[in-house]
């Protein structure tokens, strides 16, 4: 079987997994929920800056920060949201195991 091929079925195998189908229905329970899925970007943004400034060598600035910090704790402290983004970081982790797996049998190893 060619490597596409067994990279189609690994896809079908993630959708199938129990990461993927926590993180399907946590999402789909908020889904709906325009104020939750409003915060719930604002805090990837957040991230993601607080993320490249780190890579940068750099620090984010104090009021990001600060919002992240106060998004954090509303958002893990309501269930539904802290639900989510749980299923969401064990998904993230099935997928970053996997891409480790991949990128060593290609000998391109990334760094820890």
């Amino acid at each position: 079987m060619d490597p596409m091929e067994r990279a189609r079925l690994l896809c079908t195998d993630i959708r199938e997994s129990q990461e993927y189908r926590d993180y399907a229905r946590c999402k789909a329970e908020i889904a709906g929920d325009d104020g939750i899925m409003s915060l719930l970007n604002e805090y990837a943004r957040l991230q993601m800056e607080m993320q490249l400034a780190a890579a940068s060598g750099s620090r984010a600035d104090d009021v990001s920060v600060q919002r992240f910090s106060g998004l954090s704790a509303l958002l893990y402290n309501d269930p539904r949201t802290s639900s989510y983004l749980l299923a969401q970081l064990r998904l993230q982790k099935l997928a970053a195991d996997i891409l480790q797996l991949v990128t060593a049998a290609a000998d391109m190893e990334l760094p820890h």
